[in-house]
Protein backbone atom coordinates (compact mmCIF):
# COMPACT_ATOMS: atom_id res chain seq x y z
CA UNK A 1 0.00 0.00 0.00
CA UNK A 2 2.68 2.20 -0.15
CA UNK A 3 2.95 3.18 -4.02
CA UNK A 4 0.81 5.68 -5.80
CA UNK A 5 -2.04 5.19 -7.52
CA UNK A 6 -3.04 8.48 -8.97
CA UNK A 7 -5.60 8.32 -11.32
CA UNK A 8 -7.82 6.16 -9.21
CA UNK A 9 -8.09 8.58 -6.89
CA UNK A 10 -8.81 11.24 -9.35
CA UNK A 11 -11.81 8.81 -10.82
CA UNK A 12 -12.71 8.01 -7.17
CA UNK A 13 -13.00 11.91 -5.90
CA UNK A 14 -14.90 12.94 -9.27
CA UNK A 15 -17.43 10.36 -9.51
CA UNK A 16 -18.11 9.57 -6.02
CA UNK A 17 -16.81 12.76 -4.12
CA UNK A 18 -14.94 10.99 -1.67
CA UNK A 19 -12.75 13.44 0.64
CA UNK A 20 -9.17 12.62 -0.88
CA UNK A 21 -6.15 14.22 -2.29
CA UNK A 22 -4.82 13.89 -5.59
CA UNK A 23 -1.65 12.18 -5.85
CA UNK A 24 -1.35 10.97 -2.23
CA UNK A 25 1.20 8.24 -1.23
CA UNK A 26 -1.51 4.90 0.59
CA UNK A 27 0.65 4.30 3.80
CA UNK A 28 -1.49 2.03 6.10
CA UNK A 29 -4.21 3.59 8.03
CA UNK A 30 -3.63 4.46 11.54
CA UNK A 31 -6.07 4.22 14.35
CA UNK A 32 -7.71 7.15 14.42
CA UNK A 33 -9.64 8.88 17.32
CA UNK A 34 -12.84 7.28 18.07
CA UNK A 35 -15.69 9.72 16.43
CA UNK A 36 -19.38 9.51 17.24
CA UNK A 37 -21.58 9.96 13.78
CA UNK A 38 -22.96 12.85 12.80
CA UNK A 39 -25.83 14.40 15.02
CA UNK A 40 -28.33 16.84 14.55
CA UNK A 41 -27.39 20.38 15.22
CA UNK A 42 -29.18 22.17 18.07
CA UNK A 43 -28.16 25.96 16.95
CA UNK A 44 -31.54 28.24 16.65
CA UNK A 45 -32.71 29.07 13.91
CA UNK A 46 -34.73 31.67 12.56
CA UNK A 47 -36.73 28.70 10.04
CA UNK A 48 -37.48 29.23 6.73
CA UNK A 49 -39.42 32.06 4.97
CA UNK A 50 -43.19 30.96 3.76
CA UNK A 51 -41.35 30.54 0.14
CA UNK A 52 -39.11 27.53 1.87
CA UNK A 53 -36.02 29.90 1.30
CA UNK A 54 -33.76 31.08 4.37
CA UNK A 55 -35.71 33.65 6.44
CA UNK A 56 -33.18 36.49 6.74
CA UNK A 57 -30.37 35.90 9.30
CA UNK A 58 -30.00 32.63 8.88
CA UNK A 59 -27.20 30.73 7.28
CA UNK A 60 -29.04 28.87 4.79
CA UNK A 61 -30.96 26.82 7.00
CA UNK A 62 -34.42 25.52 6.22
CA UNK A 63 -36.98 23.83 8.41
CA UNK A 64 -36.15 20.06 8.77
CA UNK A 65 -38.91 17.89 7.54
CA UNK A 66 -40.28 15.63 10.34
CA UNK A 67 -40.22 12.59 8.18
CA UNK A 68 -36.51 12.34 8.49
CA UNK A 69 -35.08 11.04 11.90
CA UNK A 70 -31.93 10.58 12.79
CA UNK A 71 -30.74 6.77 13.90
CA UNK A 72 -27.41 5.96 15.53
CA UNK A 73 -25.45 4.05 13.36
CA UNK A 74 -22.29 2.25 14.46
CA UNK A 75 -19.91 3.82 15.90
CA UNK A 76 -17.08 4.00 12.93
CA UNK A 77 -14.08 5.19 14.09
CA UNK A 78 -11.89 8.78 12.80
CA UNK A 79 -13.38 10.34 9.94
CA UNK A 80 -15.84 7.93 8.57
CA UNK A 81 -18.96 8.23 5.53
CA UNK A 82 -21.18 5.62 3.98
CA UNK A 83 -21.70 6.34 0.00
CA UNK A 84 -24.84 3.24 -0.17
CA UNK A 85 -27.12 1.40 1.42
CA UNK A 86 -29.73 -1.25 0.33
CA UNK A 87 -32.81 -3.26 2.13
CA UNK A 88 -34.48 -6.10 1.63
CA UNK A 89 -37.31 -5.39 4.17
CA UNK A 90 -38.00 -4.15 7.57
CA UNK A 91 -35.62 -5.75 9.67
CA UNK A 92 -32.52 -6.21 6.73
CA UNK A 93 -30.31 -3.50 5.53
CA UNK A 94 -26.86 -2.55 4.84
CA UNK A 95 -25.00 0.20 4.22
CA UNK A 96 -21.16 0.86 2.90
CA UNK A 97 -18.68 3.18 3.07
CA UNK A 98 -15.52 3.77 4.72
CA UNK A 99 -13.48 5.00 8.07
CA UNK A 100 -10.50 6.03 9.36
CA UNK A 101 -9.56 8.17 6.83
CA UNK A 102 -7.67 11.17 6.61
CA UNK A 103 -6.33 13.19 3.77
CA UNK A 104 -2.70 11.37 3.60
CA UNK A 105 -4.41 8.06 4.15
CA UNK A 106 -7.39 6.08 2.22
CA UNK A 107 -8.64 4.60 5.53
CA UNK A 108 -10.46 1.36 6.04
CA UNK A 109 -13.60 0.15 4.57
CA UNK A 110 -16.86 0.28 6.46
CA UNK A 111 -19.69 -1.97 6.68
CA UNK A 112 -23.13 -1.90 8.68
CA UNK A 113 -26.70 -4.23 8.90
CA UNK A 114 -29.62 -3.37 10.09
CA UNK A 115 -31.51 -5.99 11.91
CA UNK A 116 -34.78 -4.33 12.86
CA UNK A 117 -33.19 -2.60 16.15
CA UNK A 118 -29.82 -1.32 15.86
CA UNK A 119 -26.83 -0.79 12.89
CA UNK A 120 -24.08 -3.12 14.29
CA UNK A 121 -20.57 -3.30 12.42
CA UNK A 122 -19.45 -6.31 10.19
CA UNK A 123 -15.46 -7.00 9.33
CA UNK A 124 -14.33 -6.40 6.14
CA UNK A 125 -10.46 -7.00 5.59
CA UNK A 126 -8.72 -3.67 5.27
CA UNK A 127 -6.03 -5.52 3.22
CA UNK A 128 -8.06 -5.74 0.56
CA UNK A 129 -10.02 -2.83 0.16
CA UNK A 130 -10.06 0.71 1.51
CA UNK A 131 -13.33 2.02 0.59
CA UNK A 132 -16.33 0.51 -0.09
CA UNK A 133 -18.62 1.99 -2.63
CA UNK A 134 -21.52 0.54 -3.66
CA UNK A 135 -24.58 -2.64 -2.22
CA UNK A 136 -27.13 -4.71 -3.86
CA UNK A 137 -29.45 -6.40 -2.42
CA UNK A 138 -31.54 -9.10 -3.97
CA UNK A 139 -32.83 -10.64 -1.13
CA UNK A 140 -31.37 -11.67 2.86
CA UNK A 141 -29.43 -14.49 1.09
CA UNK A 142 -28.29 -12.12 -2.14
CA UNK A 143 -26.29 -9.48 -1.55
CA UNK A 144 -23.03 -8.00 -3.17
CA UNK A 145 -20.66 -5.49 -2.13
CA UNK A 146 -18.23 -3.75 -4.07
CA UNK A 147 -15.14 -1.18 -3.39
CA UNK A 148 -11.73 -0.60 -3.88
CA UNK A 149 -7.92 -0.59 -2.57
CA UNK A 150 -5.00 -1.74 -4.10
CA UNK A 151 -7.59 -3.86 -6.75
CA UNK A 152 -10.94 -3.78 -7.09
CA UNK A 153 -12.99 -5.82 -4.48
CA UNK A 154 -16.07 -7.43 -4.28
CA UNK A 155 -17.99 -9.75 -1.89
CA UNK A 156 -21.16 -11.82 -1.81
CA UNK A 157 -23.43 -12.56 1.06
CA UNK A 158 -25.32 -15.95 0.88
CA UNK A 159 -27.31 -15.38 4.07
CA UNK A 160 -24.49 -17.06 6.38
CA UNK A 161 -21.14 -16.02 5.06
CA UNK A 162 -18.90 -13.25 3.14
CA UNK A 163 -17.48 -14.44 0.09
CA UNK A 164 -14.45 -12.42 -0.78
CA UNK A 165 -14.01 -12.45 -4.65
CA UNK A 166 -11.34 -10.12 -6.85
CA UNK A 167 -13.13 -9.59 -10.38
CA UNK A 168 -9.92 -8.73 -12.02
CA UNK A 169 -7.11 -10.76 -10.01
CA UNK A 170 -4.56 -8.42 -8.99
CA UNK A 171 -4.60 -5.76 -11.52
CA UNK A 172 -4.71 -2.60 -9.72
CA UNK A 173 -5.60 -0.24 -12.87
CA UNK A 174 -9.69 -1.22 -12.39
CA UNK A 175 -11.81 1.05 -10.44
CA UNK A 176 -15.42 0.04 -9.16
CA UNK A 177 -18.27 2.36 -8.72
CA UNK A 178 -21.34 0.01 -8.02
CA UNK A 179 -23.38 -3.40 -8.46
CA UNK A 180 -26.74 -4.81 -9.13
CA UNK A 181 -27.87 -8.31 -8.17
CA UNK A 182 -30.39 -9.92 -9.59
CA UNK A 183 -31.04 -14.10 -9.56
CA UNK A 184 -28.18 -15.12 -8.67
CA UNK A 185 -26.26 -12.59 -11.43
CA UNK A 186 -24.84 -9.59 -10.03
CA UNK A 187 -23.37 -6.55 -12.56
CA UNK A 188 -20.01 -4.70 -11.37
CA UNK A 189 -19.13 -1.16 -13.53
CA UNK A 190 -16.63 0.93 -13.21
CA UNK A 191 -14.02 1.55 -15.44
CA UNK A 192 -9.84 0.61 -16.28
CA UNK A 193 -6.72 3.25 -16.75
CA UNK A 194 -8.73 3.85 -20.78
CA UNK A 195 -12.57 2.90 -21.13
CA UNK A 196 -16.13 2.58 -18.92
CA UNK A 197 -16.84 -1.03 -18.06
CA UNK A 198 -19.64 -3.83 -16.87
CA UNK A 199 -18.64 -6.91 -15.57
CA UNK A 200 -20.85 -10.11 -15.31
CA UNK A 201 -21.06 -12.67 -12.36
CA UNK A 202 -22.75 -15.60 -14.07
CA UNK A 203 -23.31 -17.48 -10.74
CA UNK A 204 -19.73 -19.12 -11.76
CA UNK A 205 -17.65 -16.42 -12.37
CA UNK A 206 -16.62 -13.40 -13.96
CA UNK A 207 -17.01 -12.30 -17.43
CA UNK A 208 -16.60 -8.90 -19.21
CA UNK A 209 -19.63 -7.76 -20.70
CA UNK A 210 -18.87 -4.60 -21.98
CA UNK A 211 -16.16 -1.99 -22.84
CA UNK A 212 -17.47 2.01 -23.35
CA UNK A 213 -15.12 5.25 -23.62
CA UNK A 214 -16.08 7.19 -20.60
CA UNK A 215 -16.67 6.15 -17.65
CA UNK A 216 -19.45 4.28 -15.34
CA UNK A 217 -20.79 5.14 -12.05
CA UNK A 218 -24.27 2.91 -11.45
CA UNK A 219 -26.19 0.37 -12.47
CA UNK A 220 -29.65 -1.31 -12.24
CA UNK A 221 -30.70 -4.53 -13.52
CA UNK A 222 -33.95 -6.66 -13.35
CA UNK A 223 -34.39 -9.86 -14.99
CA UNK A 224 -33.71 -9.62 -18.74
CA UNK A 225 -32.97 -5.68 -18.71
CA UNK A 226 -29.72 -3.79 -17.15
CA UNK A 227 -29.19 -0.19 -17.24
CA UNK A 228 -25.72 1.46 -16.53
CA UNK A 229 -24.83 5.01 -16.09
CA UNK A 230 -22.12 7.61 -16.28
CA UNK A 231 -20.37 10.00 -18.27
CA UNK A 232 -18.47 10.19 -22.01
CA UNK A 233 -15.00 10.10 -21.81
CA UNK A 234 -13.42 13.35 -20.61
CA UNK A 235 -12.70 16.42 -21.45
CA UNK A 236 -9.31 18.21 -22.66
CA UNK A 237 -9.63 20.27 -19.28
CA UNK A 238 -10.89 17.12 -17.31
CA UNK A 239 -14.83 17.52 -16.72
CA UNK A 240 -17.29 15.05 -18.03
CA UNK A 241 -18.41 15.09 -21.62
CA UNK A 242 -21.95 13.94 -22.01
CA UNK A 243 -24.38 11.84 -19.60
CA UNK A 244 -23.87 8.28 -20.96
CA UNK A 245 -26.58 5.52 -20.97
CA UNK A 246 -26.18 1.54 -21.95
CA UNK A 247 -29.24 -0.71 -21.42
CA UNK A 248 -28.48 -4.29 -22.13
CA UNK A 249 -31.31 -6.69 -22.89
CA UNK A 250 -32.11 -10.21 -23.30
CA UNK A 251 -32.88 -11.42 -26.64
CA UNK A 252 -33.65 -14.98 -25.77
CA UNK A 253 -33.48 -16.62 -22.49
CA UNK A 254 -33.02 -14.71 -19.29
CA UNK A 255 -28.74 -13.75 -20.40
CA UNK A 256 -28.24 -10.41 -21.62
CA UNK A 257 -27.05 -10.92 -24.62
CA UNK A 258 -27.56 -6.89 -26.70
CA UNK A 259 -26.03 -4.03 -25.50
CA UNK A 260 -27.17 -0.56 -27.10
CA UNK A 261 -26.48 2.87 -26.24
CA UNK A 262 -28.99 5.33 -24.63
CA UNK A 263 -29.84 8.49 -26.84
CA UNK A 264 -29.63 11.18 -23.79
CA UNK A 265 -29.91 14.76 -24.44
CA UNK A 266 -26.87 16.35 -24.96
CA UNK A 267 -25.77 18.47 -21.78
CA UNK A 268 -22.19 18.91 -22.07
CA UNK A 269 -20.78 18.63 -18.24
CA UNK A 270 -23.26 16.29 -17.24
CA UNK A 271 -22.76 12.97 -15.27
CA UNK A 272 -24.93 11.07 -14.14
CA UNK A 273 -24.19 8.80 -10.76
CA UNK A 274 -27.17 6.76 -9.66
CA UNK A 275 -30.34 4.86 -11.26
CA UNK A 276 -32.92 2.89 -10.50
CA UNK A 277 -35.29 1.15 -13.20
CA UNK A 278 -38.94 0.63 -11.90
CA UNK A 279 -39.96 -1.32 -15.00
CA UNK A 280 -38.02 -1.63 -18.68
CA UNK A 281 -40.00 1.31 -19.77
CA UNK A 282 -39.92 3.61 -16.18
CA UNK A 283 -36.08 4.52 -15.64
CA UNK A 284 -34.71 7.20 -13.71
CA UNK A 285 -31.08 8.36 -13.39
CA UNK A 286 -29.85 11.58 -11.81
CA UNK A 287 -26.88 13.58 -11.38
CA UNK A 288 -25.27 17.06 -12.31
CA UNK A 289 -24.06 19.37 -14.91
CA UNK A 290 -21.05 21.47 -14.50
CA UNK A 291 -19.57 23.97 -16.59
CA UNK A 292 -16.14 24.48 -17.90
CA UNK A 293 -14.25 26.91 -15.36
CA UNK A 294 -17.41 26.80 -13.59
CA UNK A 295 -17.22 25.24 -10.13
CA UNK A 296 -20.86 25.42 -9.61
CA UNK A 297 -23.04 22.12 -10.62
CA UNK A 298 -26.95 21.79 -11.39
CA UNK A 299 -28.81 19.06 -10.27
CA UNK A 300 -29.63 16.52 -13.72
CA UNK A 301 -32.45 13.93 -13.49
CA UNK A 302 -33.26 12.01 -17.21
CA UNK A 303 -36.32 9.29 -17.76
CA UNK A 304 -36.89 6.96 -19.39
CA UNK A 305 -40.50 6.47 -20.81
CA UNK A 306 -39.61 3.84 -22.77
CA UNK A 307 -39.40 5.67 -26.39
CA UNK A 308 -36.87 8.63 -25.23
CA UNK A 309 -34.65 9.57 -22.51
CA UNK A 310 -36.07 13.27 -21.37
CA UNK A 311 -34.52 15.65 -19.08
CA UNK A 312 -36.93 16.60 -16.15
CA UNK A 313 -36.95 19.62 -14.34
CA UNK A 314 -36.99 19.64 -10.60
CA UNK A 315 -37.03 21.81 -7.77
CA UNK A 316 -33.58 22.55 -6.95
CA UNK A 317 -31.33 25.16 -9.03
CA UNK A 318 -27.88 24.51 -7.07
CA UNK A 319 -26.16 21.63 -6.35
CA UNK A 320 -25.85 17.43 -7.20
CA UNK A 321 -28.12 14.46 -6.83
CA UNK A 322 -26.34 11.21 -5.77
CA UNK A 323 -29.25 8.96 -4.89
CA UNK A 324 -32.70 7.54 -6.48
CA UNK A 325 -34.74 4.69 -5.99
CA UNK A 326 -39.00 3.96 -6.47
CA UNK A 327 -41.59 2.16 -4.91
CA UNK A 328 -43.24 2.81 -8.31
CA UNK A 329 -44.09 5.27 -11.27
CA UNK A 330 -46.04 7.45 -8.30
CA UNK A 331 -43.65 7.21 -5.64
CA UNK A 332 -39.86 8.08 -6.72
CA UNK A 333 -37.52 9.40 -4.11
CA UNK A 334 -34.33 11.07 -4.50
CA UNK A 335 -30.84 12.27 -2.38
CA UNK A 336 -28.35 15.00 -2.48
CA UNK A 337 -26.79 18.43 -1.83
CA UNK A 338 -28.76 21.83 -2.53
CA UNK A 339 -26.16 24.46 -2.59
CA UNK A 340 -27.95 26.68 -1.31
CA UNK A 341 -28.99 24.67 2.08
CA UNK A 342 -25.59 22.58 2.06
CA UNK A 343 -26.09 22.29 5.36
CA UNK A 344 -28.96 19.55 5.25
CA UNK A 345 -29.59 16.74 2.79
CA UNK A 346 -32.13 17.45 -0.25
CA UNK A 347 -35.03 14.94 -1.20
CA UNK A 348 -36.98 15.39 -3.59
CA UNK A 349 -40.44 13.42 -4.12
CA UNK A 350 -42.49 12.63 -7.75
CA UNK A 351 -45.84 11.39 -6.95
CA UNK A 352 -46.72 11.04 -10.33
CA UNK A 353 -47.60 14.13 -11.22
CA UNK A 354 -45.22 17.04 -9.27
CA UNK A 355 -42.17 17.34 -7.26
CA UNK A 356 -41.98 18.46 -3.86
CA UNK A 357 -38.87 19.15 -1.62
CA UNK A 358 -37.79 19.09 1.74
CA UNK A 359 -34.73 18.69 4.14
CA UNK A 360 -33.59 16.70 6.65
CA UNK A 361 -31.93 17.79 9.97
CA UNK A 362 -28.69 20.39 10.21
CA UNK A 363 -25.76 17.94 11.22
CA UNK A 364 -23.25 21.24 12.66
CA UNK A 365 -23.83 24.38 13.09
CA UNK A 366 -21.22 26.63 11.78
CA UNK A 367 -18.28 27.72 13.53
CA UNK A 368 -15.95 30.55 12.99
CA UNK A 369 -12.88 28.33 13.53
CA UNK A 370 -13.93 24.78 11.75
CA UNK A 371 -10.99 23.45 10.07
CA UNK A 372 -12.61 23.94 6.41
CA UNK A 373 -15.30 26.04 5.00
CA UNK A 374 -17.26 22.76 4.16
CA UNK A 375 -17.15 21.13 7.73
CA UNK A 376 -20.57 21.76 8.14
CA UNK A 377 -22.02 20.32 4.90
CA UNK A 378 -23.28 17.47 3.61
CA UNK A 379 -20.60 16.01 1.52
CA UNK A 380 -22.48 12.38 0.47
CA UNK A 381 -25.77 11.11 0.54
CA UNK A 382 -27.40 7.75 -0.40
CA UNK A 383 -31.25 6.62 -0.53
CA UNK A 384 -33.25 3.27 -0.36
CA UNK A 385 -36.63 1.82 0.28
CA UNK A 386 -37.73 -1.15 2.05
CA UNK A 387 -39.58 -3.46 0.35
CA UNK A 388 -42.85 -4.53 1.80
CA UNK A 389 -43.70 -0.75 3.91
CA UNK A 390 -43.22 2.42 2.74
CA UNK A 391 -39.99 3.14 4.50
CA UNK A 392 -36.85 5.01 3.24
CA UNK A 393 -33.48 4.52 4.62
CA UNK A 394 -30.82 7.73 4.01
CA UNK A 395 -26.82 7.62 4.70
CA UNK A 396 -23.91 9.80 4.12
CA UNK A 397 -21.14 12.01 5.48
CA UNK A 398 -21.01 15.64 6.40
CA UNK A 399 -17.80 17.55 6.85
CA UNK A 400 -14.89 17.25 4.77
CA UNK A 401 -10.89 15.91 4.78
CA UNK A 402 -9.74 15.34 7.88
CA UNK A 403 -13.25 16.24 9.64
CA UNK A 404 -16.31 13.85 8.33
CA UNK A 405 -18.09 11.99 9.84
CA UNK A 406 -21.10 9.69 8.85
CA UNK A 407 -24.99 9.75 9.28
CA UNK A 408 -28.21 7.26 8.86
CA UNK A 409 -31.95 8.74 8.52
CA UNK A 410 -34.85 7.05 7.96
CA UNK A 411 -38.35 7.98 6.74
CA UNK A 412 -41.62 6.60 8.26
Amino acid sequence: MGRERRWPIAIACMVLLTACGGGQTRTPAAQAPTRSPATPSTAPSDGPSPSGTPASGTTGEVAASSGWKPVPGADLEGDAALLDIAATGPSDAWAVGYKESAEDREGTPALQHWDGSRWTQTAVNPSKVWHLVGVSAAGPDDVWIVGNGQSPYAARWNGGRWTEMQPFGAADDYFLSDVATNKGHAWLVGRNSSQGMITEWTGKGFRNALHADGYFTAVTAKPGHVWAVGADALTSDGRPGMPMVWHGSAVSGPDIQSWERGQTPEIPGGVLRRVWMITPSDVWAVGSVSSSGDTTEVPLVLHWNGASWQKIEVPASRGRLDGVTAFGADDVWISGVDADHSRQVLFLHFDGQKWTRSYGPAFRATEEDQQYPESDDVGKTGIARVPGTSRLWAVGSVGWGDDEDDFILRHG
